[in-house]
């Protein structure tokens, strides 16, 4: 393990006991997984992830961290726009864009004042003047580059 690794496992390390928590492997390597990709993964997307980096984990050892670190509020759970539960690391608010082609989902921020947003009823005799908002959440959904350079590829005429 490099200097670079040492340090950053041990900045994890504090994290997880400054929340109470032990600072187990398991624990460490789901946050290394999650800070060093940025993506939003599902727990079996996750078990897998972490096998291909030769640091597997049980499926039972993974859920039961999983649990812990987002009580904690060490990692944000939600339910992704594929309607499966997903796990950040990015736990300010933020909202996401997301490819309509692979799934990908990129964090982003918003520009402009989200204060100002209201929703409107969409049906008749809703009454949403006595809601009070708290939260907002926004998917942006598009083409990631990715996706637009296979599709290119695709047009391409043959010769």
């Amino acid at each position: 393990m490099g200097v670079f690794m040492a340090c950053e496992r041990e900045h994890l390390t504090k994290r997880i006991e400054e929340r109470g928590l032990r600072a187990t492997e398991a624990r460490c390597r789901i946050l290394e997984l999650l800070h060093e990709t940025h993506q939003h993964y599902t727990p079996e997307e996750m078990l897998e992830a972490l096998r291909e980096r030769g640091r597997p984990l049980s499926i039972a050892t993974l859920y039961q961290n999983l649990q812990k670190l987002s009580e904690t509020g060490l990692i944000a759970r939600f339910v992704g726009p594929d309607g499966h539960t997903r796990y950040d690391v990015n736990t300010q608010p933020h909202h996401h864009l997301i490819c309509k082609i692979c799934g990908r989902m990129v964090d982003v921020g918003v520009t402009g004042p989200l204060g100002s947003l209201r929703p409107r009823a969409l049906f008749e005799g809703e009454d949403l003047d006595s809601w009070r908002l708290g939260e907002i959440h926004l998917e942006f959904h598009g083409v990631c580059p990715e996706c637009q350079a296979r599709q290119a590829d695709r047009e391409k005429p043959t010769a």
